[in-house]
């Protein structure tokens, strides 16, 4: 690999010819590409959830050393139904009131102490992307472990020079906070481990919980 394949989000959106490539571009994470793509925050890197050691290869790009969980993105949340999750009252509440959006829920697992986290993204891309994808992909943000996340396509290019199979350059993205981040514990219980685009006050709110 020498560099990604560097795709204007405008000629997949518009083009005539935008099915064929964005099949071909879900064919190939489904068959472990790693990805550079614009969602509603920042640019994620990310790969299929289900494809043998696309975590791994994730962290050997990104350079990070100690493994830290990633969310899982999709369009809808069929694509959650085959995870090992839960979804306690308090996260099916949220859920309807912020999804699509900028709430990440990390939702009680099977067989994993610290939970899942997911989320649905509405962003023009990813509904495309799934139309094609029958499996959630890792998002995390697009820059080397450790260093600051710079929202400059050129920059994060040049970056991922080598190391990435498609970079999808939707330019520069209009400033955003995070998603905010919300724990929902089996006995409902509910931790805000990040306010982000959506405020503490906001989910208080749907939960009717008083501060």
């Amino acid at each position: 690999m020498t560099k990604p394949e560097r795709i204007p989000l405008n000629t997949l959106l518009e083009s005539s010819c935008s099915r064929k490539k964005l099949k071909e571009i879900a064919h190939a994470v489904s068959k472990g590409a790693i990805i550079v793509y614009p969602t509603e925050t920042i640019y994620g890197i990310g790969g299929a959830y289900n494809v043998r050691g696309v975590k791994e290869k994730i962290f050997s790009t990104k350079q990070r050393t100690a493994p830290q969980p990633m969310i899982l993105i999709a369009s809808d949340r069929l694509y959650f139904s085959k995870l090992p999750v839960t979804f306690p009252p308090s996260a099916e509440r949220l859920a309807q009131c912020f999804w699509p959006g900028m709430l990440t829920l990390v939702l009680p697992s099977q067989n994993r102490e610290q939970g899942i986290a997911v989320r649905i993204s509405g962003h023009p891309f990813i509904k495309e992307l799934f139309r094609y994808l029958d499996e959630p992909i890792y998002s995390t943000s697009a820059n080397l472990s450790g260093e600051v996340y710079m929202n400059d396509p050129e920059l994060i290019c040049s970056i991922f020079l080598g190391k990435v199979d498609f970079f999808i350059d939707a330019g520069p993205l209009p400033p955003s906070l995070p998603s905010t981040v919300v724990s929902v514990g089996r006995d409902d219980s509910v931790r805000v481990l990040r306010e982000g685009a959506i405020s503490l006050h906001d989910v208080l709110r749907t939960l009717r919980i008083t501060p």
